[in-house]
Formats: structure tokens, C-alpha cells, sequence
């Protein structure tokens, strides 16, 4: 018989140690983790019941094997890592080391395992492997994981900004929703951000005060409150605030806070606003519409027989009478109400035009084509910004042609003769809607005048310079061509008016038009 081999040298001494110590094999045969004993060699001396139910192997299979086929090919790495170690004098300084393998079974199933070798120096002629089940916890990882993906998706989708800080101020969530906000990347905000930044002095604090409060939401909540916060560029933004306190146990840990962005909101209401009054216009200038229409025609008759018998007089008295002048002076009222009786007929609809496909970039380069040789316009600078290719719109040249002259002639005769107007045109609304914008340098309107810019016979003019009536046209022919007339100033800061009409999509066969 030869020699005891060296795992039946650790077997006898393994059996020596049980046989006097019962109770610690009937506690490796009850654990519910696995543990098997390997010699030096990687021959397994010793595996518990656990361990043959984690490797899917009968333990008479496993007893007497090589590590490396029980571990399978698939975990061979494992084996490769315990001969690296044992092999490694730091290796076996450090005692042990964990690693995750994973054991398919015959049913399909696989089975989460970590791997924990231990080398005791006391027996340095074996080492220990304890296999610990780990599929429950890594299918609750996974779970966990995947709920945060989903949560972090879910605010990071949301269009309000989300942001939340700890107790210090400390940002601990910037959502992407913040990021288009405020104007800061994530990365920037977790550098350099305090969430007192933000806001207004004292506005942080006032809020953690009121969400401390029973009186706005219930202890801890904060809804449904206006206030301005700071971008990047410290200009203040319009939102809506919403927020909490998030607590641990009744410890207050982190706030957080839900900021829905105001200005397209405030947009849409000034719009609303500016379209209520433009209807209450409408409505004002179609009865001031009918009413000239009437007077105009009761005006027009009698002031034609004025003319007509000072011509007459005048011409029996002959030159040098001394009332000629007088004569003079009624002819050219007479004229003059003639201008006025005529804008008032203009006013009313009282005329008629052919309407046609119109290019609004060539009444622009006509109107300025005639007025930049006036006098007025000697020292005023002239800039155009047309768009290419602007799309038609469906109008009468001659009575488009009459409001941007309005519109230019006025905004010179504010300037004084000296300053810039710019005239810009372009497609907004998807290409519905064709615009054009003009602007100049002057003095502005102040705000109380601008509701009754359009009113007929309104003006900021001396006396005798002006009808009041120029506007007032202007606003009727942009309505008859379906379109809109917007007036916006700030007092020092120009005036600028805005035209915009229904964009003519011309089809293919260049027949029809849709507007």
C-alpha cells in the first residue's frame, strides 16, 4: 500500500476535528449556505448538502472532482482566479476574496451564487469555499434598478422643471426640465448651485417656511404658488411652484421643488387680451364705419356746391378784387374737407377694389421707392430685411400699398425726420401666416394712447397737420384682407407695427389658390 495522499491526510485530520466536534458537522450539513472544503490541489475533500443543491450535482459527484469541472467551463475564470490567489503570497495574506458566478441548472433556471474563498493559516494544506444564494437579492436589485430607470426617465421627461436639495441647499436632483429652464447643464448645477440661488433674497427661506406651515397644503406641502426664479443669465422667470419636504423617520431630509414655466402661459393671455380689445375695435369701427359712411355722403354734396360758387364768384369779381384771398382761403377748406370726406369713404368700405395674388416684399419696395426721395426721409435710414421667397397673400396692391405708406410716413413724422426704420418680412405659423414688421428709432407711444391708435380722427399731430384718419384706414384695409394690425411701444423705445395675413399656398398648376 503506498503513502496517504495529501486530501486523504486533510480528510483524516477534517475527521479527527469532527469526530470531536459533532455538533459543528451537523451545523455544516443544516446550513442553508453552501461549503465545501478543497485541498491545496483543487480536489474537493468535503461538500455540505446546500452546496450540491447549488451546483445541481450529487455529492458523490462533487466528492473526490476537481474544482475546476464542478465549477463548470462557463465559470472557469473562478478557478483561474483561486489558483492566482493561493499562488499569490499577498493573496493569502489577504485571507479571502468574494466573487458572483452563475449555475445553470437542468430545469433552465439559473441560480445567483457568491463565491467566498477563505484560506485559514492555521491549515494552510486546504481552503474553503462558501456559496451563499444571491439570485433573490440580485432579481430585488434588478427590480430596484429598473424602477429607478423608470422614475429618472419619468422626471426627466416631465417639461417642469424638478429640482431637489438636502437640508444645507445642496442640489441633489436638476432635472432636464430644470436644465430648459434655468440654463444650467446638470453639470453645472451640481458644481456650482445652491438652491438660494435660485431666487430672490429671503424667498428660499420664506418657502421652507410656509411648507413647515399648515396653512398652505398641509404640513410639508407647498401648492400652487407664483413666484419669479433666476436663470443662468440672472434674468427672472414667471413660474408656478409646487413643493414639499421629504422626511426620514419624522427627520426632515431634502426639499423638493416643481417649477412650471409661465411666460407661454402670460403669452397666451396677452394674446387673448390683445384679441378681446382688437374684436371690441372691430366692433367699434364697423358702427364708426357705417356712421361716416352716412355723413360722408351728406358732406360730400353740398361742400361740392361750395366749391363751385367760390370759383364762380371768384371769377366774376376778376384779379386784384380785394375778397379774392377770402375766396382763396374757402376754396382750399373746401379742398380740404374733400381730403377728409374722401379718407372717411376710404374709412367706410365705400369703394371697391380687385383683389389678386399679392407679393408683400414688392409693395414694400414700392411704397419705400417713392417716399425715400421726400424730404422728409433725407435723414432717416432705411433697412430691409426681406425674407426670400416670402408666399403671397390674396389683396389689392393699391390699398396694401396705402398702410405701409401710413404706417412709414408716421413713424418718419415721429422721428422728427432723423432715425432708422427697419421694415422686416417673413412666414410664421408653419408658413400660414405671412408678417411684416415695422419699426423705428422715435420717441414711442406712451401706454394710454395706444388703445385709441386706431380710433378714427385721433392724432398726436398739431392741429391742421393731420386728419387722424391715417391709422384708422390702415386698420379697415388689413381687416378686409383678413389680416391682423398690432401695435406694441415703450416710451424712448420706437414703436413697432406688425401686419400679418393669410399666406396663399399656390398649387402646382398655378389656377386655384388656397388661402
Amino acid at each position: 500500500m503506498g503513502g496517504q495522499s495529501q486530501a486523504e491526510k486533510v480528510l483524516a485530520g477534517m475527521t479527527r476535528d469532527f469526530g470531536s466536534n459533532l455538533y459543528l458537522y451537523q451545523i455544516l450539513e443544516e446550513t442553508p449556505n453552501g461549503v465545501m472544503v478543497v485541498s491545496i490541489g483543487h480536489q474537493v475533500i468535503y461538500a455540505n448538502p446546500a452546496a450540491c443543491h447549488f451546483l445541481d450535482m450529487p455529492c458523490e459527484d462533487i466528492v473526490d472532482a476537481s474544482i475546476a469541472e464542478v465549477l463548470d467551463v462557463e465559470n472557469a475564470g473562478l478557478f483561474r482566479l483561486i489558483a492566482d490567489f493561493l499562488d499569490s503570497p499577498a493573496g493569502r495574506k489577504m485571507s479571502q476574496f468574494r466573487h458572483e458566478i452563475e449555475i445553470k441548472r437542468e430545469d433552465g433556471q439559473h441560480t445567483e451564487i457568491d463565491v467566498v474563498l477563505v484560506y485559514p493559516p492555521a491549515r494552510p494544506d486546504y481552503y474553503l469555499l462558501y456559496l451563499i444564494d444571491i439570485t433573490a437579492r440580485k432579481k430585488l436589485e434588478a427590480e430596484l434598478r429598473r424602477r429607478n430607470a423608470f422614475f429618472h426617465n419619468l422626471i426627466d421627461s416631465s417639461v417642469d422643471g424638478i429640482i431637489a436639495a438636502d437640508m444645507k441647499g445642496r442640489l441633489i436632483l436638476f432635472n432636464q426640465g430644470a436644465q430648459a429652464l434655468l440654463g444650467y447643464t446638470e453639470e453645472e448645477a451640481f458644481a456650482g448651485l445652491h438652491v438660494t440661488g435660485l431666487y430672490n433674497e429671503g424667498v428660499a427661506y420664506e418657502l421652507i417656511k410656509r411648507m413647515r406651515s399648515d396653512d398652505y397644503g398641509g404640513k410639508g406641502r407647498l401648492l400652487h404658488h407664483e413666484l419669479m426664479v433666476k436663470n443662468r443669465d440672472e434674468q427672472m422667470i414667471p413660474v408656478r411652484f409646487s413643493g414639499g419636504i421629504i422626511y426620514d423617520r419624522g427627520q426632515e431630509i431634502a426639499t423638493f421643488g416643481i417649477f412650471t414655466d409661465l411666460r407661454a402661459m402670460q403669452k397666451i393671455e396677452e394674446d387673448l387680451e390683445q384679441t378681446h380689445n382688437m374684436l371690441m375695435q372691430s366692433e367699434k369701427m364697423a358702427g364708426l364705419g357705417r356712421l361716416a359712411a352716412g355723413v360722408a355722403h351728406e358732406i360730400n354734396n353740398p361742400m361740392s356746391g361750395i366749391m363751385l360758387y367760390a370759383n364762380l364768384v371768384k371769377e366774376a369779381l376778376g384779379d386784384g378784387h380785394p375778397s379774392g384771398e377770402d375766396l382763396d382761403v374757402i376754396i382750399h377748406e373746401a379742398e380740404r374737407c374733400k381730403v377728409i370726406v374722401a379718407d372717411l369713404l376710404e374709412f367706410s368700405h365705400q369703394t371697391t377694389y380687385d383683389m389678386a395674388l399679392v407679393d408683400l416684399n414688392d409693395i414694400v419696395r414700392k411704397t419705400i421707392g417713392v417716399l425715400k426721395n421726400q424730404p422728409l426721409f433725407q435723414n432717416i435710414e432705411m433697412q430691409l430685411d426681406l425674407e426670400e421667397g416670402l408666399l403671397p397673400i390674396f389683396g389689392n396692391s393699391i390699398r396694401l400699398n396705402q398702410v405701409v405708406m401710413n404706417i412709414v410716413v408716421n413713424a418718419a413724422q415721429a422721428m422728427a425726420g432723423h432715425g432708422t426704420i427697419r421694415i422686416v418680412s417673413r412666414t410664421r405659423a408653419s408658413r400660414d401666416i405671412v408678417e411684416i414688421v415695422v419699426s423705428d428709432t422715435g420717441p414711442g407711444i406712451e401706454e394710454d394712447r395706444l388703445e385709441k391708435i386706431f380710433d378714427p380722427f385721433y392724432t398726436t399731430k398739431d392741429p391742421g397737420e393731420g386728419t387722424g384718419l391715417g391709422l384708422s384706414v390702415s386698420y379697415a384695409i388689413v381687416k378686409e384682407h383678413k389680416g391682423i394690425i398690432r401695435v406694441t411701444s415703450q416710451p424712448g423705445g420706437g414703436a413697432v407695427f406688425s401686419l400679418r395675413f393669410p399666406a396663399v399656398m399656390e398649387n402646382l398648376t398655378g389656377g386655384d389658390h388656397e388661402q
